[in-house]
Formats: C-alpha cells, structure tokens, sequence
C-alpha cells in the first residue's frame, strides 16, 4: 500500500550527473555514546550542587559588608528548573530535579527514582564585576587609510563554572564528561551601574544560555544529514524518478521506484525507497530498504560513495531510543504531607508562623500533596496540640492517623530578626526543617536553611532573589523579612526533589 509523505520540515536537495542529495533533519546529542545517552534521558535525575558557605562571624559579616559591598547568589533553583524543563522533549523525561549545598560525588534521593540516568552540575560560586578596559575599532578614512580608535568602556560581566557529569543509571557509569562556563557580558560607557544589580538585570539571560547549551549538548540539536540518491546512466524511468524526489514530489518518485523494481529494478531504486522512507520517519521501513540496498549493491563501484555505516548508525540512534520511561518518581510525590506548626526560639512572633506558610506553599509548587495549614491545625487542636513545641513528644504514627496523612514536616527556627547599627544592617534566617515518613517509620530528609543578608543591595530585594521567591513573597509584603523568609522557603524545598511542571 502506498504510503503519502508529509514533510516536516523543507528539505535540501542538490547534485549533477547521476547522484543527487538530500539532505534530512535529525535531532541528535552531541558529546558521547548517543545511544546510551539517549537512553540516559528516558528517566533522568537532575542534581545541581554549589558549594556550602563560608563560616559565618559576626566581624567577618561586618568586613565582609564594609569592604565587598553589595552581595550577589545565583539562582541555582531556578538552573535546575529551567534545565529540566529543557530536557523534557519527546524521547526524554526528567523525574525530578534537586539543588544542594555539597562538593562531593552522588545524591541520596536519587535511588528512589530509579533512574535511567543522572545528570550532576557541580557549580561554582558566581564571579560578577564591572572593570575600566580600552576598546579598539578600526575604520577607513576618506584616503583609504586605515585608523584605529581606542575608547575606553566599563566592562561588566558575570559567570558560573560547572562540571558535568552525565552518568547512566543510578550513578553506574559516566557516560560524558565536561566543563563549562556560563556567563554574559555588556560594555557600559560609565561605571554608574552597581555591578550586583546589573547582575539581576541580566541573570535570566544566563540561565537561559545554560540551560540551552545543557540541552543541545544531551538532548540534542538539528543536524543535517546527507542522503544520495542515484540513476541508472542512459535510464529515463530511473531519471525520472530521481528528478521527481528532486522536485519533493516523493509519492510519485516511490511510485516508480516501486513498479521499477516489479521488473527486476536495481540497488539504486532500493536506495530511492530508503531515503523515502527516512524523509516519512518511517525509521524502521528506512532501515530495512538500506540494508537490501547494501546488499543488491555488492560489486558495484558507484555503491562505495554511499556511506552505508553512517547511514545506518542515525537510524540505530533513533530506532533503539524508545519512548521515555515511566518514572518511579511518582511513589515519592503520592504521599499526603501535612507542615506542623514549627518550634520558636525566637522572639519573633509573626516569623515562624509566615515561614511554615511559604513552606507550605513552596512545597505544592514542588510538586507535593500538602494538606491545608488551616485542616491541619482543626485537627491538632481537637486532640489538644496547639503549639509546635508540643509536637515532639508526640507519637508520630498516631499523628498521621489522625490527619490522614502520610509524611509529617517539623520545623524549628531558631534565628528570625533584623540587627541594625548605622552602616551595618545584618537580617537573619536560621533553623532546621525535617521530614518524617509513615512508611519507613523514620526522618527521610533534613536540611538546616540559613540567610544572613549584610548591608542588602537592591538587587536581592529587586533582583535574583524576588524572582526567585517572587510569589511566595508577595502575599507578605507587609510581613517583617517577608523576601527572607521566601528565600528561606526556597533553599528549604530546593533540597527536596522537585517534580517538573
């Protein structure tokens, strides 16, 4: 039965004498084994780390502000999400992506995945400044000589460094390798621009480029790939198929292929077939024709110029990828959580409560079935809990029965306030978040979030940080250390996986 071609996409197609080509898109990764990096991302587990800060003290907290002036993070949350984001296409699937403070090799959630690959960023601290160097520019005069003009500009630019790693499995083998830098540049005529603010203005467009490199390099990008097609010397049918596939009038050009070969035909009308097929993306028919075109072709000179391998190699990487994987991922997000009221050992009185409602909030945006703060608290209160203090003693099992839930959130904030004397102004986060699990009977994660902010730029109120946070925030702006508190909320969840939306 006759098959009707659609095309995609135009195709290219050039040549004289008795060969033509044309020349068909395929999207393919660029660095490694392509079959088993394709096979990678059929399930892959995404895991960027930075490293951990720095010891904090007062008196270096105070230096650090008085010398270095306004502070900078980049937005390693939102490198993961975007990241993932650009690897869910057709063939691939991220299952979950996660951010964490850590130099070493491996993550400890990623087994629950069961992935078909993991795909670690290792990044460095962000590298930003603004820096008076000299232009060169050369033109002709109106005699045709040559001049050179030196004007000096303010360079502002900003970079990350990552190492990748690219491992198949649950961390079993490494399939590719590399390091990269991630960075954007402007030329400015003054320095009146502070260097962390332009930082804000511009981060996004960092994270874009990254995420895009990240994608081609593993995903893949469009390639053009050369398919011959050749006529029997001194034969009109077998020309004037040629001249049709040409002209993309494939049906018609098959059609004589087809009949051509009825009675007896030759390889070349074989290869006519093959490259229809290809074009189609009838990958399977394509792969067949080519091989009984290699082998009616035996002996035959002009058959040499084919490339036969190569041709066969991108059919192998698109015919063993498959479809993406089922991801064993959704056992970790099924269960119901419920965020208890958190222990205070501060004297704030409006801040742990705000924080245990961004968390809340952060992890459903997270991709977590979290009960309703306001459902929560109906029903401790029933059972005469009123306070997070009083949550620990209690049996945990017995708590979830109660709220028929699955998984339990304790928080602890130890640290929530503003230290203000004339140039220093220090606002401070700290405290620990945990998770307890009804079916493994035990805490399965912990994370110690930490913001100390010195002598705050704009750029963290106006910048990376209320992007980041940005609709965790707005609802508290009238809150005390409310862009805090989301970025709290934020290093709290990133160090959970995160499904991809």
């Amino acid at each position: 039965m006759r098959k009707t071609l659609a095309l995609a996409v135009p195709l290219l197609l050039s040549g004289c004498g008795n060969y033509s080509s044309v020349k068909i898109p395929y999207i393919l990764p660029g660095g490694g084994d392509i079959i088993e990096t394709r096979r990678a991302l059929s399930s892959l587990y995404i895991s960027v780390k930075y490293p951990p800060p720095p010891e904090e003290s007062p008196l270096g907290n105070i230096l650090g502000s008085l010398l270095n002036g306004p502070a900078a993070e980049f937005n390693n949350h939102a490198l993961a999400r975007k990241t993932a984001a650009a690897f869910s296409r057709p063939g691939a699937r991220v299952s979950a992506y996660r951010v964490s403070r850590s130099t070493g090799d491996g993550d400890p959630y990623a087994q629950y995945f069961s992935p078909s690959g993991v795909l670690e960023l290792k990044l460095s601290d962000l590298q930003f400044s603004a820096k008076k160097e000299t232009r060169s520019s050369v033109y002709y005069d109106k005699n045709k000589q040559r001049q050179t003009v030196k004007n000096a500009v303010w360079a502002y630019q900003a970079s990350v460094s990552a190492g990748i790693t690219l491992y198949s499995g649950h961390y079993v083998k490494a399939l590719d390798t590399a390091y990269e830098t991630f960075g954007w540049t402007e030329d400015r005529p003054d320095n009146k621009k502070d260097p962390a603010d332009w930082y804000a203005e511009n981060e996004n467009k960092i994270l874009n480029a990254a995420a895009a490199r990240l994608s081609a390099r593993y995903v893949g990008r469009e390639v053009l790939r050369s398919r011959p097609l050749f006529r029997k010397k001194d034969d009109k049918g077998s020309a004037q198929a040629a001249d049709l596939a040409r002209r993309e009038k494939w049906d018609e050009a098959v059609e004589i292929w087809t009949r051509r070969l009825a009675g007896g035909g030759d390889w070349r009308d074989l290869l006519g077939l093959a490259v229809a097929a290809e074009v189609r993306k009838d990958y399977s028919e394509a792969r067949y024709q080519y091989l009984t075109a290699r082998e009616a072709s035996a002996g035959d000179k002009e058959a040499a110029s084919v490339g036969w391998g190569g041709i066969l190699g991108d059919l192998a990487v698109v015919l063993d990828t498959g479809t993406a994987g089922v991801s064993a991922g959704e056992d970790w997000f099924a269960p119901a959580a419920a965020v208890l009221p958190f222990t205070d050992e501060t004297t704030s009185v409006d801040g742990p409560p705000m924080l245990r409602v961004i968390i809340r909030d952060a992890l459903k945006t997270a991709g977590y079935r979290v009960q309703a703060l306001e459902d929560t608290d109906k029903i401790l209160l029933e059972h005469g809990f009123t306070q997070g203090g009083q949550l620990g003693a209690a049996d945990r099992a017995e708590l979830c029965k109660w709220l028929g839930v699955e998984r339990l959130l304790y928080g602890d904030i130890k640290e929530f306030g503003e230290i203000m004397a004339g140039v220093y102004n220090r606002r401070t986060i700290k405290g620990s978040v945990t998770l307890w699990d009804l079916k493994t009977g035990d805490f399965i994660w912990s994370v110690n979030p930490s913001v100390v902010r010195v002598r705050t730029s704009k750029s963290f109120l106006a910048g990376m940080f209320s992007q980041l946070a940005k609709g965790l925030a707005e609802r508290m702006k009238n809150k005390p250390l409310a862009y805090e508190a989301a970025v709290f909320a934020v290093k709290t969840v990133e160090a959970l996986p995160n499904k991809v939306r």
